[in-house]
């Protein structure tokens, strides 16, 4: 039954000490994209490790050009955490100084607050300006460099990458792993081709693995559920359709790490001294992207409720303009014919003159004018509250 379903079974203590001695270690890009997000501590026993297992460390060459792509974007991203946070100590301490309201804190205790915001301030600055060297002179980049000389996957030639992505939009269409939950993805090229990213890679994965006849270790932060089974919020392993794909594919074993529990399993199996803070951290790190990708995720529903909310009130504010040109239009014939009968009363013609008409009229000429007063409130209010959406939504979603 194994043998049939493999991606059902967790692995053996001894397939695991199989992979860990003789598999190579394949890293996605975002493990080292995020190696410029940690703590400095964390970052060396991360290298610490990698440099232990240098000889069987390899990265794809798609999840290289994605490193590349996207490092220069998180090293500005970290400059803006950086500028968030002195932002935010800044306010706090501004918020106590012209507080006449509770909280109170006293002169003096405001005094050691404003101090230690200046210190921490400063170190913040001095550690942004530092970061941001890395734009020039980089020295995780020339770590990485070093690490991975002559160890990165062969570039897939045009032809390949053409039939992969007939082979990929098949694959997404049956929700077959890995890639899928990409295919809403945009990019600049025609074909937007960015959206078969995961799925390059995974080919590239399977012909490594198939050629040097190696296990793979995939040590990656995609949380996407077409990489990993889920349950109940547990990740419990890599989606067995991947895993039977890849025995099917190269006769060999495969297995997923998210980076904290590589650097466990490490600590096990390298017998590494790995801080416990370092994991701590990187679990952190994850849950507060978590809550940063489910407030995105927010916003992007709130825009696109907007943009039908936009739909229908274009429908609704043209009905309105059509019933207050109507209403505008038979207010003017009313008008006329009231105007005829003044004229006819101004003429001393009393047996031409109708009375009953007259009120009718002006009856009338009155129901317009509150109709129409109606209307054009209806209208300003309908384009206040899209406005005052409008506004809500436009900054967050520009």
């Amino acid at each position: 039954m194994r043998k049939n379903f493999p991606g059902y079974f967790k692995l053996t203590e001894i397939d695991i000490k199989e992979l860990w001695d003789n598999a190579l270690i394949t890293l996605d890009a975002n493990i080292l994209l995020n190696l410029y997000r940690y703590s400095d501590e964390t970052k060396e026993n991360f290298f610490k490790i990698l440099e232990k297992i240098k000889d069987r460390v390899w990265i794809p060459h798609h999840s290289a050009k994605e490193f590349f792509d996207n490092r220069l974007n998180v090293i500005s991203q970290q400059e803006k955490a950086y500028e968030d946070a002195i932002s935010s100590l800044k306010a706090v301490e501004q918020e106590f100084k012209n507080s006449r309201q509770h909280p109170f804190i006293s002169k003096k205790s405001l005094k050691k607050f404003s101090a230690l915001t200046e210190e921490i301030c400063g170190e913040l600055d001095t550690n942004k300006e530092f970061h941001n060297k890395r734009i020039v002179q980089d020295d995780i980049l020339e770590r990485i460099e070093k690490l991975f000389e002559k160890k990165v996957g062969e570039e897939f030639s045009k032809e390949k990458m053409c039939d992969l992505f007939k082979t990929g939009e098949e694959r997404f269409k049956d929700k077959i792993p890995p890639g899928y939950k990409d295919s809403g993805k945009k990019d600049l090229t025609e074909k937007d081709t960015r959206k078969y990213g995961d799925y390059i890679i995974w080919e590239q994965i399977l012909t490594k693995s198939k050629e040097d006849k190696f296990g793979i270790i995939l040590v990656t932060d995609d949380r996407k559920e077409d990489w990993w089974i889920r349950f109940n919020g547990k990740t419990l392993g890599p989606r067995p359709e991947l895993t039977k794909e890849f025995k099917t594919t190269t006769n060999q074993s495969f297995h997923m790490y998210q980076s904290d529990r590589f650097l466990e399993f490490a600590r096990d199996y390298l017998n590494e001294d790995v801080k416990q803070n370092s994991i701590d951290e990187i679990r952190e790190l994850r849950r507060l992207d978590e809550k940063e990708r489910l407030r995105n995720l927010n916003k992007h529903k709130e825009f696109l409720n907007y943009k039908r909310y936009k739909v229908d009130f274009l429908k609704i504010r043209m009905k309105l303009a059509d019933e207050i040109n109507l209403i505008t239009h038979k207010q003017s014939s009313l008008q006329e014919e009231l105007n005829d009968q003044y004229q006819i009363l101004d003429n001393s013609d009393p047996s031409a003159f109708d009375d009953s008409r007259m009120r009718r009229l002006q009856n009338e000429l009155e129901m317009t004018q509150i109709k129409q007063k109606n209307l054009l409130f209806k209208s300003k209010e309908l384009e206040n509250e899209y406005v005052n959406l409008r506004n809500k939504i436009m900054p967050y979603n520009a």
